[in-house]
């Protein structure tokens, strides 16, 4: 419990920064400097940014000019501590490190410093993808330098998690399958983004399809994009629905297939393996 009780606060503080740098990257500041309030640029000392206790004990209101503190900012901050814990159980990552660290298990130093790192790595992987949701959601624009900085420690992760001989064939053939399941799904969204002229897919999303394939490989990939197109298609029919846009109106496909990322990397491994059942496989 100690380790996931780290793993939250890490994440509580981590969704913190990424609320940060969003809203700076959004409004082109230099990401340095106190924080502060983007109503009254009052700037904020500690006990104002103190992950989600502070708007709760504000109740969503700056300290200084009353203005509402959108609910954007603990939420994300909820988001990512759940994240955080979520995915490092799934990786079998968080449990190897608390045996190690409680004295279960004996293992060698390098292993160690292999599974923290992955387990950092991963953590990486989860921030910049929130991160990228995020913008998207609000500006409709992806992160292009995010995107490949994820990429690259996308495939870092799966080098270290390799277990065969170093040898470049082998490597290459390891890795080929998360290459494909990255860029047959980016090569699908550019097509579309070309016909399309933009107004089905922008290029952007097939940056971000590249980054989740390459993440996630060939078996997860599928359930990744099954869940976002379900969950697109629900929040479209209930905008429009409630008269909040348009048939037209263009919806940021990005935060569907981060989530899409999210739910295939905790849960696809369940679904598939019930599918497989249900269907006498």
């Amino acid at each position: 419990m100690i380790t996931v009780i780290m793993l939250f606060i890490s994440g509580l503080i981590i969704g913190s920064f990424v609320n940060a740098l969003q809203y700076r990257i959004q409004v082109n500041k230099k990401n340095i400097g106190r924080s502060y309030c983007p109503k009254c640029k009052h700037q904020l000392v500690w006990y104002d940014i103190f992950p989600v206790l502070s708007w709760i004990t504000l109740l969503g209101k700056c300290r200084y000019c009353q203005k509402r503190i959108s609910i954007q900012y603990p939420l994300i901050e909820m988001i990512t501590g759940g994240l955080f814990v979520s995915i490092g159980i799934k990786s079998g990552l968080v449990l190897k490190i608390n045996d190690v660290l409680f004295g279960f298990i004996n293992i060698s130093n390098i292993l160690i410093t292999k599974y923290l790192f992955m387990l950092l790595l991963l953590l990486l992987i989860t921030t910049i993808l929130i991160l990228l949701a995020l913008h998207d959601a609000k500006t409709s624009y992806i992160l292009s330098f995010y995107v490949y900085a994820g990429i690259v420690l996308s495939i870092g992760y799966h080098l270290i998690e390799y277990g065969g001989k170093w040898q470049i064939d082998k490597i290459f053939n390891y890795l080929l399958p998360f290459l494909i399941s990255g860029i047959i799904p980016a090569l699908l969204f550019l097509l579309l983004c070309v016909f399309s002229r933009g107004k089905w897919m922008g290029a952007g999303d097939a940056e971000l399809a590249l980054f989740t394939g390459i993440f996630l490989g060939l078996f997860l990939t599928p359930v990744a994009y099954y869940f976002a197109f379900i969950v697109g298609a629900v929040y479209g029919v209930s905008k429009i629905i409630t008269k909040k846009s348009k048939m037209k109106s263009a919806i940021p496909f990005g935060p569907f297939l981060v989530t899409g990322c999210f739910f295939a990397y905790i849960c696809g491994d369940y679904l598939i393996t019930y599918y497989l059942r249900f269907m006498g496989l």
